[in-house]
């Protein structure tokens, strides 16, 4: 089981940063007004601390450690500007980076690692109706962030369960 100490701080950066990348990639994919944006982006800190309890991976309890030691604020990841396709693609390169770094130091974590990202990547999902107006109508989670969902599943060699409502 490991610890922020067991990593050089670059890739304790893109560890700790990749829930947050693993968020944003949902955002991107279908931005959902600035209080959409608030809902999701405060869903991302929560579920970050909130599912750092019980028999969570010890490389998921560090995160939330850091996260907490920090203000709150989790490490945000290093992704230039440029347009959607390619600011996803980067945050798909960082969540990428941040899973080798735990498969290299941690075999043993990494596939609940890589679950916790994908869990992380559905709470945001779902914090936020798409679509409709003023919150009437919309949708839970609309076919680009299933979309972008996918995505994350393929980068990380899993499957995706459709959303309740969705096929």
């Amino acid at each position: 089981m490991s610890k922020k100490t067991d990593y050089s701080a670059e890739e304790w950066k893109a560890i700790s940063g990749a829930p947050v990348a693993a968020g944003l990639l949902i955002t991107l994919s279908d931005t959902s007004g600035p209080i959409g944006i608030a809902k999701e982006g405060l869903a991302v800190g929560r579920a970050i601390t909130e599912s750092a309890s019980g028999d969570a991976p010890e490389i998921v309890k560090a995160v939330a450690e850091s996260v907490r030691s920090g203000g709150g604020r989790p490490e945000m990841p290093a992704v230039a500007g440029g347009d959607r396709t390619q600011m996803k693609n980067a945050l798909v390169g960082a969540i990428k980076t941040a899973v080798a770094a735990v498969a290299a130091k941690s075999q043993g974590e990494v596939e609940a690692y890589k679950t916790w990202l994908m869990s992380v990547a559905s709470k945001v999902s779902q914090a936020a109706k798409e679509g409709g107006f003023l919150g009437i109508g919309g949708t839970q989670v609309s076919g680009d962030e299933q979309a972008a969902l996918r995505q994350l599943a393929d980068a990380l060699g899993m499957s995706v369960r459709p959303a309740p409502g969705r096929a």
